[in-house]
């Protein structure tokens, strides 16, 4: 029943840390109680990425048939990146944007649009409303040279090219994109997370499946099964140890995760991990075939 019950766990591990990760989060300024409709209204988009969060507060203005660029929004001087209140980013945890680093906590988020490279600024001073600015709060400078693309009617604020470490930012408004790209030590994170045999294990299968800190996931992997040498613990070492090259000690402790597991109880083993194990057993035999 233990072992059983393990597997549930490790499962939910990932979710687990990022459960944590919630309460670590430096939080937003809150929108204020509005009376009537707002002409640039409130926004908010949140993106997790590998185990930090990055949270951007702002107000959407619209076109409306305006010439933005250089006549409504003047080159060479400052911008507040969106409407109304002062536009924020808040990391969660030491963030590098454009090769630079940024502690964590929240920052006022401003630009300066030219015709050919745009200045980005993160300023540590976030109370005053959002045409107040002072450049000697600047924490963070970089130039980037605007993208066009498709008409893009509202201010908005989006995330892609995701990886478990890293993810672009980008603006757009009008035919205008300001991409950047921000990136987070998650090997740091998860070593400063792994602590039980079942954290352990999921911080193991996370540099697995994303093929990332092998050499550390291998560690984590070490670390489970001598806290605790289960099925799922050594399944997820062998894993590793054929992904590393070690083929003959991977097909050692996956015979060892297949005795084990195979001793279960096996109605009262969760459906999804009976696939996983079909899965790992076919895994061994084609290792053991090489």
């Amino acid at each position: 029943m233990r072992k059983a019950l393990g597997f549930i766990v490790v499962i939910v591990g990932l979710s687990l840390l990022s459960a944590d990760l919630s309460a670590q989060v430096f939080q937003t300024p809150p929108f204020p109680t509005l009376r009537t409709p707002r002409v640039s209204p409130g926004a908010r988009v949140t993106q997790i990425i590998g185990m930090s969060e990055v949270s951007i507060f702002y107000h959407r203005p619209g076109v409306k048939g305006r010439e933005i660029w250089g006549k409504l929004l003047p080159y060479g001087q400052v911008w507040r990146a969106g409407a109304n209140e002062p536009t924020m980013f808040t990391f969660s945890d030491p963030v590098r944007i454009a090769g630079k680093s940024l502690a964590a906590g929240t920052y006022r988020f401003v630009l300066i649009p030219r015709e050919k490279e745009w200045t980005v600024a993160f300023n540590a001073e976030v109370k005053n409303w959002g045409t107040v600015y002072e450049e000697k709060y600047d924490t963070l400078r970089f130039t980037v040279t605007p993208q066009s693309g498709p008409h893009e009617e509202w201010l908005s604020y989006s995330f892609s090219d995701l990886t478990p470490t890293s993810a672009t930012v980008t603006l757009a408004w009008e035919k205008v994109r300001i991409p950047f790209k921000i990136e987070f030590n998650t090997l740091a994170k998860l070593q400063a997370s792994v602590g039980t045999w079942q954290v352990l294990n999921a911080a193991a299968r996370f540099a697995l499946d994303n093929n990332l800190y092998l050499t550390e996931g291998l560690s984590w992997a070490d670390r489970a099964v001598g806290m605790d040498k289960n099925a799922n613990t050594l399944r997820t070492k062998a894993e590793l140890l054929a992904k590393t090259g070690k083929t003959q000690d991977a097909i050692v402790a996956g015979e060892e995760a297949l005795k084990l597991f195979k001793a279960m109880d096996q109605s009262r083993v969760n459906p999804m991990v009976k696939d996983q194990f079909a899965a790992f057993e076919k895994m061994v035999a084609d290792w053991k075939s090489k």
